[in-house]
């Protein structure tokens, strides 16, 4: 594993590109403000000022030029006061991450990553956590980013269930092994519920995916009485999680749980939390109940970073940190 990431990563920087392929919603600020973090990161302790980031869009075809003066006066306005928001959003993750940013803010236009010797486990914590949001840009890596994102949710996981509970992974990391309908009665009998075998016999006897849970906790009793606390989880990268929100929701057909329905949880690597406003970026997009870990929370739930330096992925990050690009 650690020749074929040393290669990718040779391959990968030998001919990089940095750019934001299939731009965002102009609203969804926070995206832009994970690639403007981007941009600092290969920059490489370089300041990164409002007006670079101005530049660098107009040359990515981000920022387009009117044809009337009047039109482009007005456009301009616009354009600096929607960057200054990407900045603001900059400025308050500041705020949030507190000592785990990997980033410096001066004022609302230049931001600068801390110096390398500064870096510590919890900062490249949070880079990988940003490389894993940003798959556009790291696709030759999904692989390795992916399955350890999952594995990092389940540190989370491990620690913000008290500790005599279980936590078992089922996706990419999973401590099943088996058919996708193997796993599924496997984990039953930890779980101590009933299998609801008319939904678990329309699933293929080939298949061998999780169908939709990476992980699950749940506190235990010490009795056969299938009446606990759990959480169904799933983990996504991609930047439409929100359509995986119902994906673990299927195991209340799978098992039958006794009086009391599992809570559903979903991992994802972006910055949702809107520090101004106290609540989620993306909000109306949340459209079931559901139990967010986003980059703050999961960050806030990883005490020991211990296990960090063991994966595949950490390379990635060191090597982003040590790259240097023209920013504009």
């Amino acid at each position: 594993m650690k020749t074929n990431i040393d290669s990718k990563i040779g391959q990968y920087f030998s001919n990089v590109s940095l750019k934001l392929y299939s731009p965002p919603a102009r609203h969804l600020v926070h995206l832009y403000a994970d690639y403007v973090e981007l941009i600092s990161l290969f920059s490489n302790s370089d300041f990164v000022t409002a007006s670079d980031i101005a530049d660098r869009f107009k040359d990515e075809g981000i920022l387009t030029k009117k044809k009337e003066d009047s039109e482009q006066a007005e456009g301009n306005d616009k354009n600096e006061q929607w960057i200054n928001e990407i900045f603001q959003v900059l400025e308050e993750r500041s705020f949030l991450y507190l000592s785990d940013y990997p980033f410096k803010l001066y004022g609302n236009s230049r931001i600068q990553l801390i110096p390398q010797p500064d870096l510590n486990n919890r900062h490249k914590l949070y880079i990988f956590l940003l490389l894993s949001s940003c798959l556009y840009q790291f696709g030759d890596f999904e692989p390795e980013l992916t399955s350890e994102f999952e594995y990092v949710c389940h540190q989370a996981l491990l620690k913000y269930m008290p500790s005599h509970a279980v936590v078992k992974s089922l996706g990419k990391n999973s401590e099943y092994s088996g058919t996708a309908k193997e796993k599924i009665r496997l984990l039953a009998k930890e779980l101590k519920v009933e299998v609801n075998d008319d939904f678990l016999n329309k699933i293929s006897t080939q298949g061998n995916q999780e169908r939709g849970l990476d992980l699950i906790g749940w506190i235990p009793f010490d009795d056969n009485v299938p009446n606990h606390f759990s959480i169904l989880s799933q983990c996504a990268c991609g930047k439409e999680w929100y359509k995986k929100l119902a994906e673990t929701r299927r195991y209340e057909n799978y098992y039958n749980f006794y009086c009391v329905k599992p809570l559903h949880a979903l991992f994802i690597p972006y910055s949702l939390i809107n520090y101004q406003n106290s609540d989620f970026y993306q909000a109306d997009e949340i459209s079931i109940p559901t139990l967010l870990f986003e980059r703050k929370r999961i960050l806030n739930y990883i005490s020991d970073t211990s296990f960090f330096v063991s994966l595949s992925s950490k390379q990635l990050v060191d090597k982003c940190i040590e790259y240097e690009e023209d920013i504009v």
